[in-house]
């Protein structure tokens, strides 16, 4: 049950996040939190992550959907197993990013963004916190992936 709470209160933070981003930021608007390490901007992606696909957003949309389809089944699969915390982690992690973006992609056409690290090799780079929790539930994933069922 803990694991399902996770994987909502993810997407329903995330989506409240880019409500506000929406309501409060115009595409040219942009603040720094202090001390400059993170911007907060408002960016539209209509591909996947960094912006790859951007002109097959169907296609993304399709693809997307699928692959939660897919994470959201092994969920549900090993949910009632004893053990394996770490991958239903993961899973939650994942889910719940994937959801709140694709929330964006179906109700939009594309995904809010609205976070930059002010680091050289990031500061180009926009996130979401969707895209953060599916990047950590990925690293949780491959870290469980010796985890076996009790």
């Amino acid at each position: 049950m803990i694991f399902i709470i996770i994987l909502v209160n993810v997407a329903i933070l995330d989506i409240a996040v880019k409500n506000l981003i929406e309501k409060h930021y115009t595409k040219k608007d942009s603040r720094y939190i202090p001390g400059g390490l993170v911007k907060i901007h408002r960016c539209e992606n209509k591909g996947c992550f960094l912006g790859f696909m951007n002109k097959r957003a169907g296609m993304v949309r399709v693809i997307s959907v699928v692959i939660t389809l897919l994470c959201l089944l092994l969920l549900l699969i090993i949910l009632p197993k004893k053990g394996m915390s770490v991958k239903k982690l993961g899973l939650a992690l994942v889910l719940g990013g994937a959801i709140s973006n694709e929330y964006d992609r179906i109700k939009k056409g594309s995904v809010t963004d609205y976070f930059s690290i002010n680091l050289p090799f990031l500061k180009n780079v926009v996130f979401n916190l969707g895209d953060i929790s599916i990047f950590a539930g990925v690293i949780l994933l491959v870290l469980g992936t010796k985890e076996q069922p009790r």
